[in-house]
């Protein structure tokens, strides 16, 4: 277990970067496949998964017909089924947990910067990745996702940043895009006009928040099902847990939020009391204080087939000076050192 993320570099066009990403993480990507078509086999029948696999192919078509390349390639490349691939890009919907116990995310809109404590199971601490792409036309994007998995947490060179929350609803109707496929289509998106435009095309179908900015604009993306709001960001700081916020009406349940208001509380009263930093945002996304901690420890999951969950990592982008910097596990995971981020620079 290394003490860093693994960073790989792929370029050219969709077919190019599919097939080089299957190429140089088909072990990881095995891995990650075996974790999650196991576990979403144990909720639907491997032909329901069929049928829900050919649905999110004929979404990829109408809205991102680039990205259904891309995965059909890095498929071939790694020699795994491509419906694995696509169901696992889809895991958010497929699979959403009633846990709350997840994710923190902060952004300090006025001086773009943007941060998170990214939340999930300890089976996949070693098989996520830092990803760079190169497009043809200079877009370059850097992320952190878990292998064979198009689109995550990350930001580009034209300065736009997304990060991303689990919501929970009760609400299992989730035919929408792909959550991990949108969060990838807006760091394509070199402008904060095709950024808008880009989240209005998705706007039903899955339950997550987006936090979205660049050095001028920054908005809050809440999707609730069938229900979504966009919210302009005014607040100096702005942060998000895994309970919604801005929507209404969404079918929950109450007793499981104790966790995320906890750590929507704790943030903000830290928010309060410090300046808009870097080393704000660190401090913060390293606090273990309290029962629900926003730096979790790995710890039993409600599902057993999970092992346990804590954070997997935290990164902190800094939007206007092109700067990404990663922290991998928590205070249980092996070689783990609070203080040990990796920087990478977007910004040539």
């Amino acid at each position: 277990m290394s003490v860093n993320f693994r960073k790989i570099s792929v370029e050219g066009t969709p077919e190019d970067i599919g097939f080089q990403t299957g190429t140089l993480l088909k072990d990881e990507i095995h891995h990650n496949s075996e974790f999650y078509i196991a576990y979403i086999l144990e909720k639907i029948s491997p032909q329901q998964l069929s049928k829900a696999v050919l649905h999110i192919k004929s979404l990829l078509a109408k809205f991102c017909p680039h990205l259904l390349v891309e995965i059909e390639h890095m498929a071939s490349a790694a020699k795994i089924k491509s419906e694995y691939l696509f169901a696992m890009n889809a895991r958010t919907e497929l699979l959403l947990s009633p846990n709350y116990n997840e994710c923190t995310a902060i952004a300090f809109p006025k001086k773009g910067i943007s941060a998170q404590n990214w939340d999930w199971s300890s089976k996949l601490e070693d098989n996520s990745v830092v990803i760079e792409i190169t497009k043809p036309n200079g877009l370059k994007i850097i992320q952190l996702t878990e292998a064979g998995v198009c689109g995550k947490i990350g930001m580009n060179n034209y300065g736009i940043g997304i990060t991303l929350n689990i919501l929970r609803t009760l609400d299992r109707n989730l035919k929408g895009v792909p959550v991990h496929i949108i969060m990838r289509c807006i760091l394509e998106c070199q402008t904060f006009t095709e950024v808008i435009s880009s989240v209005k095309s998705y706007t039903k179908g899955t339950s997550s928040n987006l936090i979205i900015l660049n050095s001028d604009s920054s908005i809050n993306v809440e999707y609730g099902g069938q229900a979504w709001k966009l919210f302009n960001i005014e607040s100096d700081f702005y942060v998000h847990t895994n309970h919604f916020i801005h929507i209404e009406g969404v079918s929950v349940d109450e007793n499981a939020m104790e966790n995320s208001l906890h750590r929507y509380n704790r943030s903000l009263v830290q928010l309060r009391e410090n300046e808009q930093s870097i080393v704000t945002m660190k401090k913060i996304l390293s606090d273990t204080q309290g029962e629900h901690p926003i730096l979790s420890k790995y710890v039993p999951y409600l599902d057993n087939n999970m092992g346990e969950t804590g954070t997997l990592a935290t990164i902190v982008m800094d939007l206007n000076n092109g700067t990404f910097e990663v922290r991998k596990g928590n205070p249980n995971s092996k070689h783990f050192d609070i203080n040990q981020y990796s920087k990478y620079q977007v910004i040539d």
